[in-house]
């Protein structure tokens, strides 16, 4: 029971974090927004949790739990989630350098099929990884068994003016996680021990147009699109992608250091990931906002659906926060919060 307990807890800091833990941002993130303010943590929803841990914390260089997390069964958080039946079980890793989480769920006593998507289909993500020597860190994985989808298993040379080097491995559960070294290193606030130094986040949309409504039109984000696809050989050897032409827009997330990278992909056959939350292979993305409730019904209003339960399609108090969690039209799961004025941080869910 006190096991329990102290899931409980943690997993209510969790979703607070993005409030009063997270690191300092970085001093080139971007100004507030009118409905997002800030980012919080990458989810993904695994099928080991102790696994995910264990490559999460060797890959970044940060420790996990020192304890195995116990399996929680607390009302409130599991309709935030939307599975009112189930049981959850979480854990985080920090990642150097970067306000963003890896913040891991597993769930069990719900149906789940896992989902392996390719990374040209709508709804895959990928953690974006900086590091400082790419080749070191690439080795090491490879001794390690880590798959490598990049072509030839080595590092590309990223077609652009910094002459970033690349490669694209996947994680045990298949989510890809992108491993660039610029040519120049950015500042960072990260040890000087680590080789990780840095994170951002990549999203593969369905249709940039329509995407590009709710991000930028609803939620503020102020992207750099590009005007037609185009062909880039580096990209494709890098993602595994052949013969694809790809059009990218890229945006810091509001009061946040944190960038987001949108690739739509044609010319290769794609597949809607079309996950449920629970599915090993679903993500969520943590977004701070000034008011939740409008956030939601925005996002409902432009083809988003409401995951969370026992709030009446909309926001439920959780820990201090109005919450829910929106599917977005790719698939990827947004968890939508705000401080509730006067309320403690860190309290227990209501």
């Amino acid at each position: 029971m006190r096991r329990l307990l102290i899931c409980v807890a943690l997993m209510a800091i969790a979703c607070v974090s993005a409030f009063s833990q997270a690191p300092q941002p970085a001093p080139n993130a971007a100004p507030a927004g009118d409905v997002v303010i800030g980012s919080g943590s990458f989810s993904p929803i695994v099928s080991d949790l102790e696994r995910s841990l264990k490559f999460y914390s060797d890959l970044v260089g940060n420790p996990a739990p020192a304890t195995t997390p116990a399996w929680g069964t607390d009302p409130a958080l599991l309709n935030f989630l939307g599975n009112p039946s189930a049981q959850i079980r979480f854990g985080s890793v920090r990642i150097p350098g970067s306000t963003l989480t890896v913040e891991i769920v597993e769930f069990k006593d719900v149906e789940r099929k896992p989902v392996q998507p390719r990374l040209q289909d709508p709804g895959a993500v990928r953690l974006i990884l900086i590091v400082r020597d790419l080749n070191t860190l690439l080795g090491r994985l490879r001794t390690q068994g880590v798959p490598v989808v990049t072509v030839g298993g080595s590092p590309v040379l990223l077609a652009g003016g910094d002459r970033a080097q690349a490669a694209m491995i996947k994680d045990p559960d298949g989510f890809f996680i992108e491993l660039i070294q610029p040519n120049a290193l950015p500042d960072t606030n990260a040890p000087a021990a680590s080789n990780v130094i840095g994170a951002r986040f990549g999203l593969t949309i369905n249709d940039t147009d329509q995407t590009m409504k709710v991000y930028r039109d609803l939620l503020g984000f102020q992207p750099k699109i590009d005007a037609e696809f185009a062909s880039d050989k580096p990209l494709n050897d890098l993602m595994n992608t052949s013969g694809a032409q790809v059009r990218r827009s890229t945006a810091r997330i509001p009061g946040s250091a944190v960038e987001v990278e949108f690739i739509e992909f044609k010319g290769i056959d794609r597949k809607p990931i079309g996950t449920r939350i629970q599915d090993p292979g679903a993500t969520r993305l943590q977004l701070r906002v000034r008011d939740s409730d409008a956030t939601v019904k925005a996002l409902v209003a432009a083809g988003g659906s409401v995951i969370t339960t026992g709030g009446n399609g909309g926001t439920i108090i959780m820990s201090g926060l109005r919450v829910a969690i929106v599917r977005e039209p790719n698939n990827l799961f947004l968890v939508i919060m705000m401080q509730v004025p006067g309320a403690a941080r860190g309290a227990p869910a209501r």
